[in-house]
């Protein structure tokens, strides 16, 4: 017994014009986003993003790496102000690269802050919670353990946190 082919749904003309009007819109907004990207006071304005993530890289005193990290989040601020691309924003936010010393210590702290508020959650309704992933979560939480700061019951997926 024979299967009869299904029919091909044609697009109508009024589809196809829709299509290419939407491609037309893309091709506009790439074409903005390079003119952003090309700015001279963008270029600056990475160029000091660049720095400070360079000087927290290197910076081992804590107030000077807070305020680095205020002071970036503010220039980060600009260039999401100036409709600047996210990837461009953090080497992180790209899916690369690593996280700088303020970003897992403000990270450490939302941690410690929610598990004083809901002790005995585990790791996964922490992270959505905290509209995170696990992994992400992982080194602040191991430093916050060996900081006596937290403690934990269970093992593995069952692992539950408790303020210390």
């Amino acid at each position: 017994m024979k299967k009869s082919p299904q029919k091909r749904a044609r697009k109508t003309y009024e589809d196809k014009i829709a299509e290419l009007q939407a491609k037309i819109e893309a091709i506009k907004q790439r074409e903005e986003e390079k003119k952003k990207k090309k700015s001279p006071a963008m270029r600056f304005v990475r160029a000091a993003l660049s720095s400070l993530d360079k000087a927290l890289a290197n910076c081992d005193d804590s107030l000077m790496r807070k305020e680095l990290g205020e002071a970036r989040l503010t220039i980060s601020s600009v260039m999401a102000l100036a409709g600047a691309p996210a990837a461009s924003l953090t080497p992180v936010a790209r899916g690369g690269g690593r996280r700088s010393n303020v970003e897992v210590e403000n990270l450490g702290e939302k941690l410690l802050a929610h598990v004083k508020k809901h002790p005995g959650q585990r790791g996964e309704q922490i992270a959505s919670d905290l509209e995170t992933d696990t992994k992400t979560m992982r080194l602040p939480m191991k430093k916050l353990i060996e900081d006596g700061k937290v403690k934990t019951s269970g093992q593995r997926r069952g692992m539950c946190y408790f303020p210390a």
